[in-house]
């Protein structure tokens, strides 16, 4: 055995003799825990700790936002204005119709000739409306038409040949109007005019004839009654 071991092993063995040989020490007994003690403790640990934790949180100030709620504001109708038309009634105006009339036979009328005649423009006056003579209330609106029967040798061309007023009382609305178509020897045609009676009482009378260039022919009249 080595000198080194030789000294470890009696180290070691005369430990041990002391240790034997020693009182024995006492060991300190650890204190009995009651269960229910524990629980105390930690119940009060936690409380503490959440006392602290409150403690050290800053305190809080509920300050409730108050959002403004805008009233719903319901549209007022709007109102769409009417537009009315007031339009004034006119005056309905009778526009004369110059009526073609087939030839017709021969005969004598009111300031015409006979059946013919050798002038180049001539008339025969075959009827008037309304009557010679006729009582009209004042202002009255009518229309004078005759009925004359070309006699002439000439055609009356509707281009050249117009009836317009020649002489007497003026109840006429136009002084002057054009044939609606030429109109030839034999052959008829009525012609009228528009007009309003007088506005005051008494007898009237107008005359009116066709033209050709500066040559009146074919004189026509009216006479009427006004009360």
């Amino acid at each position: 055995m080595s000198t080194r071991k030789a000294k470890l092993l009696y180290l070691f063995t005369t430990i041990a003799f002391i240790l034997a040989c020693g009182p024995a020490l006492a060991l300190t007994p650890y204190p009995t825990t009651d269960p229910n003690e524990i629980n105390t403790i930690i119940v009060l640990t936690a409380n503490a700790a959440s006392t602290q934790t409150a403690a050290a949180m800053p305190t809080a100030t509920f300050t409730p936002s108050i959002t403004p709620t805008r009233p719903t504001e319901t549209p007022s109708p709007t109102e769409t204005p009417t537009v009315i038309f007031i339009l004034s009634t006119p005056t309905m105006m009778v526009v004369p119709t110059f009526t073609f009339i087939s030839s017709g036979g021969s005969g004598s009328g009111s300031g015409g000739s006979s059946g013919s005649s050798s002038d180049p423009y001539a008339c025969q006056i075959l009827s008037v409306s309304p009557a010679n003579g006729t009582t009209m209330n004042k202002e009255t609106d009518f229309d004078a038409t005759w009925k004359v029967k070309n006699i002439g040798t000439k055609t009356w061309d509707q281009n050249s040949v117009d009836f317009v007023y020649y002489s007497g009382t003026e109840m006429h609305k136009r002084p002057g109007y054009d044939l609606s178509s030429s109109v030839k020897s034999g052959q008829q045609i009525s012609v009228g005019v528009d007009m309003v009676a007088p506005k005051k009482s008494g007898t009237y009378t107008t005359t009116w004839a066709l033209q050709v260039g500066d040559n009146a022919f074919c004189k026509m009249s009216l006479t009427i009654n006004v009360k």
